[in-house]
């Protein structure tokens, strides 16, 4: 299915407050990401070696970076609902993001 997204990248800028520890958040909007969910738990061990409520294969064309993604309706929503990158795989001029939501423990 085609979905749109949003990469956050961390903004790594020193903060002048030394107190303050909140990360900041660079966002990059992109429309129309392949999205894949993984189905089954074998599935989600094959690729990323854990396994989560719901996991996403999330392929884009060209090299991206970025520590977090999320589903834009849901972030526009709610900035809470973000997904954890477990692996980010760079092919010729592609960008496989392996992700999911909570992980699921023993």
């Amino acid at each position: 299915m085609l979905k749109d997204i949003v990469l956050l990248t961390k903004d790594n800028s020193k903060n002048k407050d030394p107190l303050n520890h909140v990360a900041k958040y660079s966002e990059q909007v992109l429309h129309s990401a392949r999205v894949t969910e993984f189905n089954g738990a074998t599935a989600q061990n094959n690729a990323v070696g854990k396994q989560y409520d719901h996991s996403y294969v999330i392929r884009l064309e060209g090299i991206h970076n970025a520590d977090k993604v999320a589903f834009l309706d849901d972030y526009r929503a709610n900035k809470s609902n973000v997904l954890q990158i477990s692996q980010l795989r760079r092919h010729h001029f592609k960008t496989d993001i392996y992700c999911g939501d909570t992980e699921v423990r023993s």
